[in-house]
């Protein structure tokens, strides 16, 4: 492969459980390719997810625009409040830049980001499957587990919020439904290279020597399923994590007082059986194979990492490894999964940039970035100038001035329910403190470097009045330049904040 312009690949984990969990001097929880990864980089401390659910983030970071823009505002499955089922026909993606520019573009894994086109009806090679996908009843994971002697997937599930009988059965995992398996953790049977992440893996790092062969430069996304529950890891995994060894998350007995409803709501659908979490002893069981999940995902990235490596690409090959959003899991008062809400726990991620040939290893800054500035950044390192309507910002130049570049500083989220809950709100974030407006719900203001696990809603304290009435200010001034697709949407917000300053 002889050519001037650098590689990338684009890695993207799913729900990652990262905010708070490795907490220093009480438990440490470090993804051991992730952190050298991020030592040989530059690593972006206050990263956060344009939205924290799946579908809007990742169609995002696909195009470059805010969920009200693209029009996916909550996961493809729900045909509510407008939600789109898929892109746009006329929406370019990165890939559409990037093979002007002569590259050629492939996708592994999962998409997420329409019902019924996927990355190969955008001209990008891979493999992939619409809506959440099954991976396990795959054609391509079962010839995969064939040609291994697998069989079909199975897990030993040790626990369901859905279906408790199962306690102690192993379970073939297929089903009509991806969310039927969801909301449990347990043991996968089998090899580690059984388990989906180490079969995402393997096609990348198939691709990555079909790439590697030509003569074009190349763009690859990596996007796990991993480590988002059920939390199945393969026992060599499991093994690595004792559940009498994690301590009490610190939000754990969060009775929610001085909160809007919706997260009483989140905790009350993560209740939803007779069966409950009351004691800290289940979460220290759940949380285990949550974290093992996670080692066996890192490791998955590492074989392609690897592979870099193998094919003397790591040098001329810009990496992004970042996660769409986080995890609730075990905090404020027990939460499952992300729900509706911007808890640290779901909206924080991991996110890191490694280009040997242009930036110098060992950085790390405090700015604050989104998931969504891995559009921009991806077509700035290949040359290419992100188009005025993007709202993607390149972080390279914080890659390469580090605090001395100029940045802006704040940043706003957005939110409009899950699972057929609306609740629009809007995220900002400014220096230390955090505020959350809601169309229908209380609002939310935390000092994050007091309160990092944000327990003291300070919205109605007298001494913030000023700072609240700043905020707000800020995201008036915000939706009035943003080019929301749904104008009525775009009024009822606006009319909320002003009568409310």
């Amino acid at each position: 492969m002889s050519h001037s312009k650098p590689n990338i690949v684009f890695i993207i984990a799913d729900h990652q459980a990262f905010y708070g969990h490795d907490r220093e001097g009480e438990y440490e929880y470090k993804w051991p390719n992730y952190e050298r990864f991020a030592s040989e980089g530059v690593r972006f401390d206050r990263a956060y997810s344009v939205c924290p659910l799946c579908s809007p983030a990742r169609s995002s970071m696909m195009t470059g625009v805010y969920p009200s823009s693209h029009g996916i505002i909550m996961n493809t499955e729900g045909e509510i409040f407008g939600n789109q089922p898929d892109l746009d026909s006329g929406q370019p993606l990165y890939s559409h830049y990037l093979s002007q520019a002569g590259y050629r573009n492939g996708y592994v894994g999962k998409w997420h980001c329409g019902r019924e086109r996927l990355p190969i009806d955008y001209g990008i090679e891979g493999w992939s499957l619409p809506d959440y996908g099954r991976i396990y009843m795959s054609d391509a994971y079962k010839d995969y587990a064939e040609e291994r002697g697998f069989g079909d997937a199975r897990a030993l599930i040790e626990y369901n919020i859905n279906y408790p009988d199962w306690r102690g059965q192993e379970v073939v995992l297929h089903d009509p439904s991806p969310w039927k398996f969801m909301n449990g953790s347990g043991i996968l049977a089998g090899p580690p290279e059984a388990h989906e992440e180490q079969f995402v893996a393997h096609l990348a790092c198939e691709k990555l020597r079909e790439f590697a062969a030509g003569e074009q430069p190349f763009s690859l996304i990596v996007s796990l399923w991993g480590p988002h529950q059920p939390y199945y890891p393969s026992a060599e995994y499991a093994d690595m994590v004792d559940p009498a060894d994690i301590p009490e998350y610190p939000s754990f007995r969060d009775d929610l007082s001085g909160r809007p409803l919706r997260h009483v709501f989140h905790r009350e659908i993560s209740h939803q059986s007779a069966q409950s979490f009351p004691e800290w002893s289940t979460w220290q069981e759940i949380l285990a194979r949550c974290y093992a999940q996670g080692y066996q995902t890192d490791a998955a990235v590492g074989t392609v990492l690897d592979t870099l490596d193998e094919l003397s690409l790591t040098e001329n090959t810009i990496v992004i490894w970042l996660a769409d959003h986080g995890d609730a899991v075990a905090s404020h008062g027990g939460l499952w999964d992300k729900s509706s809400t911007f808890i640290e726990e779901v909206v924080r991620v991991p996110m890191a940039i490694r280009w040997p040939a242009a930036i110098e290893g060992g950085g790390r800054t405090e700015q604050l970035v989104s998931n969504m500035d891995a559009t921009a950044t991806i077509l700035d390192a290949a040359g290419i100038d992100a188009p005025d309507y993007m709202h993607s910002r390149s972080v390279l130049p914080l890659c390469r001035d580090g605090e001395d570049a100029a940045w802006s500083d704040e940043l706003i989220c957005e939110h409009m329910g899950h699972g057929g809950h609306f609740f629009p709100q809007r995220m900002l974030l400014h220096d230390r403190y955090k505020f959350v407006f809601s169309l229908h719900d209380m609002n939310e203001l935390y000092d994050l470097q007091d309160d990092p696990y944000e327990m003291n809603n300070l919205v109605n304290d007298r001494q913030c009045a000023d700072l609240v009435a700043e905020m707000k200010g800020r995201l008036i001034r915000h939706l009035e330049g943003s080019d929301m697709r749904n104008q009525r949407m775009k009024r009822l917000l606006l009319l909320a904040l002003e009568h409310d300053q």
